[in-house]
């Protein structure tokens, strides 16, 4: 006879026995604007993504009548997302570090500190989608990140580290506008 803290336990009741959210299970796909090479290379480089707090939190007002205050809510403090996502970066047969080739040449659509060039938001925009799934690859979670630039730098190996055998990696935030989450 199972124990009463689990035969009561709605998640894991015969025949039901849920699966936890895992957060490795997810994939990232780059769109980058018109004219940029590489994005197909991207998807298998990315590390981690993080920033994905879609749901803002709420500011609150408050109202004072005498002795009471009274709450409510107000706005966000910000309708844009920062995304951060990590690569790590590997060389191909030509000797080119990919994954910084093609994000630079993104970066230089938006800012070009070679001739100081600075380009137009249509021009430099792009569109990040992660998926979320189980196990069994079944997407439970789709959300579609518009109008995303780079908006940091492009830390390539700023120094180095002679006792450190590990991969280079490459964290870039990207600034979104607009989003749309789509859940099973």
């Amino acid at each position: 006879m199972p124990l009463p803290h689990y035969s009561n336990d709605q998640t894991s009741r015969k025949g039901r026995n849920f699966e936890p959210v895992q957060q490795s299970l997810f994939e990232v796909t780059i769109i980058p604007p018109a004219g940029v090479q590489g994005a197909n290379m991207l998807l298998q480089q990315v590390k981690s993504i993080s920033g994905l707090a879609i749901n803002k939190e709420i500011g609150t007002q408050e109202q004072k009548f005498k002795f009471v205050t009274r709450s409510f809510a107000s706005q966000p403090d910000s309708t844009a997302l920062d995304v951060a996502i990590a690569f790590e970066l590997n060389l191909n047969e030509a000797n080119e570090a990919y994954v910084y080739k093609t994000l630079k040449q993104w970066y230089n659509l938006i800012y070009n500190p070679n001739t100081g060039a600075f380009g137009l938001k249509k021009d430099y925009v792009g569109t990040i989608i992660v998926t979320q799934f189980n196990r069994a690859g079944d997407i439970f979670r789709t959300v579609t990140l518009e109008d995303a630039f780079i908006s940091s730098g492009l830390p390539f190996l700023e120094g180095g580290d002679y006792s450190d055998a590990a991969p280079q990696t490459l964290e870039v935030t990207w600034r979104v506008d607009s989003w749309k989450e789509q859940l099973a």
